[in-house]
């Protein structure tokens, strides 16, 4: 499953990964942007999502972040792993790390390295 959250509208990364990604045969599950924290909590329970991917192009995403896990820990799926990418500041990858966030995935990142983590995750 992949969306944005908050009020970040730079979704071409976002929806070129989806792209990358069904091209490689990962079922993918686009949410768009405009998201809330509790919206894609319902979209995990509604749909079971192996990951949810989340990409930032704007600074908001440890607060984002923080509500969604916090979000995910009450509605009881914070087992479903947490990917993010976009623009992710490298002082602000252990504050996510310690959030939960399962994968980091910034500039230069390689959908080798996407698919290799998706795949990691289903076993």
């Amino acid at each position: 499953m992949l969306a944005m959250l908050g009020v970040d509208v730079h979704s071409k990364g976002l929806r070129t990964l989806a792209r990358l990604l069904r091209d490689r045969g990962v079922e993918v599950i686009y949410l768009g942007e405009h998201n809330t924290a509790a919206g894609l909590v319902q979209a995990v329970i509604a749909e079971d999502p192996d990951v949810l991917g989340l990409s930032f192009s704007t600074s908001t995403y440890v607060h984002q972040i923080t509500a969604l896990m916090e979000e995910m820990d009450r509605a009881d799926v914070a087992d479903v792993p947490v990917m993010v990418g976009g623009l992710i500041h490298p002082d602000d990858e252990t504050a996510l790390k310690e959030l939960g966030v399962a994968a980091i995935f910034g500039p230069g990142s390689t959908i080798d390295a996407i698919v290799q983590f998706l795949e990691s995750s289903r076993s």
